[in-house]
């Protein structure tokens, strides 16, 4: 099974303010953290389940 998973931060867990994912803010690298964190969370769940490939893309 293949699995295709794309990540937003404005979906993520932790970001409740649009300027957590502006680069130039000081917010912006622990958002990269939270997402990166739920994504690999999700490529955890889908090779547990099965997945032979997983790819990941940034929505952004």
């Amino acid at each position: 099974m293949r699995v295709f998973i794309s990540v937003d931060m404005e979906g993520v867990a932790g970001i409740v303010h649009s300027d957590q994912t502006l680069p130039h803010t000081p917010e912006y690298a622990q958002s990269c953290r939270l997402m990166t964190g739920e994504a690999n969370a999700a490529v955890e769940g889908a090779l547990a389940a099965g997945a032979t490939e997983v790819v990941v893309s940034d929505a952004h």
